[in-house]
């Protein structure tokens, strides 16, 4: 099976299992009128290795080469919307945010919360008053297993672990923890 194959195979499994489930019992982005669905021609959500071929010819987005290049020369894309998107197409950064995967010192996947989140998410403002559902955390590690098996993905995951720590770094500097 060629990667364009193996990989719309793989998101549109792991999608299907995250279609009807939400970081809250409800629809979050009534708390702040979607703000995570706004954006301009410049910035997005990007895109897990591989989920580009699912967005060859639609016309409600476009997809751009982003600054992040894994090992192998694969750059990493962006997924650029008018902040509508067919929601069964939606991204897997869209379906899990404000949450993203993140490598442990173990090298075991966990999720938390995206600090790149933190200026417009109610849930990452307040956790304590908008908690993560069970539920919608258990899924995750459901469908993530498929996903851990390729380089790429894994490799994409680092990425992110790495960002995610240098930018907790900045916010306990800005705090003062």
């Amino acid at each position: 099976m060629n990667s364009e194959l193996k990989y719309k195979k793989l998101y549109k499994k792991v999608w299907g299992k995250l279609e009807n489930i939400t970081p809250l019992s409800f629809d979050c982005g009534q708390l702040c009128n979607a703000k995570c669905c706004t954006g301009t021609d410049n910035n997005g959500m990007l895109l897990f290795p591989g989920e580009e071929y699912l967005y060859a010819g639609k016309g409600w987005c476009s997809v751009k080469d982003t600054n992040i290049v894994l090992s192998d020369g694969y750059v990493i894309k962006l997924l650029v919307c008018g902040g509508e998107c067919p929601r069964n197409e939606r991204p897997l950064s869209c379906r899990i945010f404000p949450l993203i995967p993140y490598l442990n010192e173990y090298s075991r996947v966990e999720f938390r919360l995206d600090p790149r989140s933190f200026g417009i998410c109610p849930i990452t403002r307040d956790p304590v008053k908008y908690p993560v559902e069970e539920v919608f955390i258990d899924r995750l590690y459901e469908v993530f297993p498929p996903l851990l098996k390729d380089g790429k993905v894994v490799e994409f995951i680092e990425i992110l672990s790495e960002q995610y720590d240098g930018l907790m770094d900045i916010f306990r500097k800005i705090s003062g923890d």
